[in-house]
Formats: structure tokens, sequence, C-alpha cells
């Protein structure tokens, strides 16, 4: 039986970076969120949006709001590049072609919905803290 690919030190280092956020502390959730990015660059593992997300946002939940739109831009940039991955696109052993293409366009087009929905959150939280108090 098959199962999913999974890269156990990534799935550790999400854990510990929500452990780090639930007790406010961000730079401990920002280090291991920048090592699990690092493997996740070059995992086998095909990640959801979200979890490519989870970086920016702690650091606009940590104040650090220019280093999260950055952090965006930079998943909108290696979008491309991720979906020909993760879709298989330059695997010739893998076909048939049609459907990876078919699947490659689909990350595309919802992984971009996604981190432009986490950029408005990002944005929106940013700007409601930004806001005088009363």
């Amino acid at each position: 039986m098959f199962g999913f690919a999974r890269d156990e030190r990534v799935a550790e280092l999400l854990r510990q970076a929500t452990a780090f956020k639930d007790k406010k502390e961000w730079d401990a959730a920002l280090d291991v969120l920048a090592e699990a990015k690092k493997l996740m660059l070059v995992s086998p593992v095909a990640y959801p949006a979200e979890t490519w997300c989870k970086y920016p946002l702690y650091l606009q939940q940590a104040g650090r709001f220019e280093e999260a739109v950055s952090e965006f831009q930079f998943l909108l940039n290696d979008l491309e590049r991720r979906a020909r991955r993760d879709a298989q696109l330059d695997d010739p052993n893998v076909g048939p072609e049609r459907q990876k293409l078919a699947y490659y366009k689909t990350i595309i087009r919802n992984d971009r919905r996604v981190i432009k929905e986490k950029m408005t959150l990002a944005r929106s939280r940013q700007k409601k803290s930004e806001s005088p108090k009363k």
C-alpha cells in the first residue's frame, strides 16, 4: 500500500514553531520555521500553500511586517518551481503529460489564491495592530 511522502524533521519543526508561537516566543518560532523552510525547499514532500504561509504569517505577528511581505513575495516568485516539482512536470518517467500539466495548473491557481489570501490577512492584522487604541 502506498502512503503519502512525509518528512519527519520538517513535521517536528512545524510542531515546535506552533508551540513557540503559543507561548509568544516569536524569535524561537521564526528560527525553527526558517530551518523548516530550508528543508521544505529541497524535500520530496509536496507541502500545501498553508504550510508555506506559516513563516510569513508568524513574521507579521512578530512585528516584522516588511520581512513578511518579502516572504510572501518569495512564495509567489517560487510558485512555478514548486508547482513544476510537485506535479512532476519535468519527470519523463511519470505520466501522462496532460494530467501532469492539469495538476500543475491547479497547483498554480490554488496556491496563488491561498498565498494572496494569507497576504491579505497579514495586511489586515498589521493595519489593526497599527491603529490607535481607544
